[in-house]
């Protein structure tokens, strides 16, 4: 148990150190970067395996994520993947993705999930 929650608490700091340096772009503003290439970097160990308790991004959980839409709405959804929740850390550890970055990423998972 002691091993699980030093890793659910570690995780986001070994993924943050995982950026890129060179994504700015050469006139000092900060490149965009799309929701499938930000999900495969800060989203997949946990989403793909329930890791923490992560909801799985998969079409076989569809109805779940649908449901979530349909329940809480998808700007509730954004705004828990921007301040965190559960084990999930604030905007799941990417500590310098912006708002439109994460709202892109939210985007991507529920269309690799089918969502409705």
């Amino acid at each position: 148990m002691l091993m699980r929650s030093f890793f659910i608490m570690t995780l986001p700091l070994v993924l943050a150190a995982c950026t890129d340096a060179d994504s700015a772009s050469s006139s000092g503003e900060k490149a965009v970067r799309d929701g499938a290439s930000l999900y495969q970097q800060y989203c997949v160990v946990c989403h793909s395996s329930g890791a923490g308790g992560a909801p799985i991004v998969a079409k076989k959980n569809r109805l779940h994520w649908s449901h979530e839409v349909e329940e809480e709405g998808f700007d509730a959804i954004v705004r828990e993947a921007i301040n965190g929740v559960n084990a999930m850390p604030p905007r799941g550890g990417c500590v310098d993705c912006s708002d439109e970055e994460i709202r892109a990423t939210v985007i991507h998972m529920l269309q690799l999930s089918g969502a409705k």
